[in-house]
């Protein structure tokens, strides 16, 4: 009897223990069940994450002016007192989806006086796809179609961006009068890299339209700003071969654009309604990077055919010629001084605008048709983000004001000056 006892009592706690580690067994499935496909769905979000850091990428920048002249004005109402006209805010984002592949896109809000007005205007910067066709040790070839930022002298494909150059106002080789013309086209670009033992070169072709519909650039041509109709680009080209040595230490440029335009206008009894526009134009550029001292330097020579302007208005051929010498002086590592020249003139062949004003019977004050610019700045780089900086121009001529910031033609003032004073942030 008692070996029976202990005979099944033996059995039930081996039942028992079967029964518990079958027990232990399921809840082990099941949870090996429930985990799975959390860790799948954590593997996922670290490959996510991963692409995310790796080929896909976020910057963008702002920067704020502030601008007091006399005789002038400068990004709105700045004569005689102080100007907050001049904002730009950018955002870009690149996604690299193959090693051959990728993609870019930046929207920028502008506000630039009279020509955006107070509410400013928010454009797309540029916006393409890049396929590197042909990726060899010493050099590429690739092509990129979009909405595609022109190769013209050093400054014009970040222009924007005030990290980018060194003083607040660009060179007036850079005319800001035609600033939406040379920005961008809609088209396709080809370019080409090959480094070499002794320097490293660069050739981009851009084919396309250009953003001609600027009220800007149209007053810049008939000086007018009353005319209602618009310009319209068709098929143009910008085109840049450069060569740098030491990295960068030393840079030369030759660009080269040919940009054809026409009035569109607004109905049939528009004085400029038959008018087109042809500017032929080559940049030469070089540049001088030191640990302390910098020098860069360009010359630009434009060939305009205005034709069919207005009844009784001749046809205008000026050849207009922008040039200047600048030099830079790092006296810390965050603090750095600027000199320089500028010097722009509409043509050539009346240099001093005394041609113009006689024809157009003082409408046209001569000193609308030439300006000389002696520039100091000063700038200081306070983080790696954040950058303030001051500068002072002499300025002996008016060419490259607003128009649209000065209508009255005969207020506009031959000698004048500039204070102006910049914050900007990148990240």
């Amino acid at each position: 009897m008692n070996r029976f006892i202990i005979l099944m009592l033996s059995n039930i706690i081996y039942m028992a223990c079967l029964f518990s580690f079958s027990v232990c067994a399921q809840e082990s499935a099941l949870e090996s069940m429930v985990e799975a496909p959390i860790q799948e769905e954590n593997r996922l979000w670290k490959s996510v994450k991963q692409t995310w850091k790796d080929d896909i990428q976020f910057h963008g920048f702002l920067s704020q002016g502030l601008f007091s002249t006399s005789g002038n004005n400068v990004y709105g109402k700045s004569k005689d007192s102080v100007s907050a006209g001049l904002t730009e805010i950018g955002l870009n984002i690149s996604y690299q989806a193959l090693n051959n592949l990728s993609f870019a896109a930046q929207g920028l809000y502008r506000r630039a006086g009279a020509n955006t007005g107070d509410a400013g205007e928010a454009t797309l910067d540029f916006g393409f796809v890049d396929l590197n066709i042909l990726n060899l040790q010493d050099g590429r070839i690739g092509i990129r179609g979009g909405r595609i930022k022109n190769p013209w002298g050093l400054y014009n494909e970040t222009r924007d961006v005030a990290f980018t150059h060194p003083t607040i106002f660009l060179p007036l080789a850079y005319f800001e009068r035609s600033r939406s013309l040379y920005l961008a086209l809609d088209g396709g670009q080809l370019y080409t890299d090959y480094n070499t033992a002794m320097g490293d070169f660069s050739f981009k072709f851009n084919y396309g339209w250009m953003n001609a519909d600027d009220k800007e650039l149209l007053t810049a041509i008939i000086n007018d700003p009353t005319a209602s109709g618009h310009l319209e680009s068709d098929p143009s080209f910008v085109t840049q071969l450069s060569y740098e040595i030491l990295g960068g230490k030393y840079v030369f440029a030759l660009s080269y654009a040919d940009l054809k335009m026409r009035y569109q206008a607004e109905s049939v009894a528009d004085p400029y309604a038959q008018m087109q526009a042809h500017v032929d134009t080559f940049m030469f550029s070089a540049q001088y990077n030191g640990e302390k001292f910098s020098f860069a330097s360009e010359y630009s020579l434009q060939w305009n055919r205005f034709t069919d302007i207005r009844f009784g208005v001749p046809d205008n051929f000026p050849v207009s010629e922008h040039w200047y010498v600048q030099t830079g002086y790092r006296f810390l590592d965050n603090v750095q001084a600027t000199l320089r020249y500028d010097s722009t003139i509409q043509n050539i062949h009346d240099r001093y605008g005394k041609g113009v004003e006689a024809i157009t019977g003082g409408m046209v004050p001569a000193h609308l048709m030439y300006a000389q610019d002696i520039v100091f700045g000063l700038r200081w780089d306070i983080t790696p983000a954040w950058m303030v900086r001051a500068e002072y121009h002499r300025v002996h001529g008016a060419s490259t004001i607003s128009l649209q910031d000065n209508r009255d033609l005969t207020q506009i003032a031959k000698n004048w000056n500039i204070y102006a004073l910049q914050v900007a942030f990148r990240f």
